[in-house]
C-alpha cells in the first residue's frame, strides 16, 4: 500500500460526512443531561488565520468531547 504525499480530503471525508449526517450527530436536543456550553469568541476581523485560531478549535473540540464522555449533552 503507497501512502499520497498529500492529504486529499475527498477521498475519507464524504463516506464519514453522510455517517455523521445519518447518525445526526451534529444536532443536540435537551434530553435531560445536565448541557455543556463552550462560548465562542467572534470572528477575526482581518481574516488571517493563524496557529493561535488553532489552538483554540482544538482546545474547544477536546473540552467538548469530555463534556459528552463524561455524560453531559454537547453539540
Amino acid at each position: 500500500m503507497e501512502l499520497a504525499s498529500k492529504y486529499n480530503p475527498a477521498d475519507v471525508e464524504g463516506k464519514w460526512y453522510q455517517y455523521w449526517l445519518d447518525n445526526k450527530l451534529f444536532s443536540s436536543k435537551p434530553d435531560g443531561r445536565k448541557p455543556y456550553t463552550v462560548v465562542i469568541p467572534p470572528p477575526n476581523v482581518t481574516g488571517v488565520l493563524h496557529m493561535g485560531h488553532v489552538l483554540n478549535e482544538t482546545i474547544q473540540d477536546i473540552l467538548a468531547r469530555r463534556a459528552r464522555m463524561g455524560g453531559k449533552t454537547a453539540c
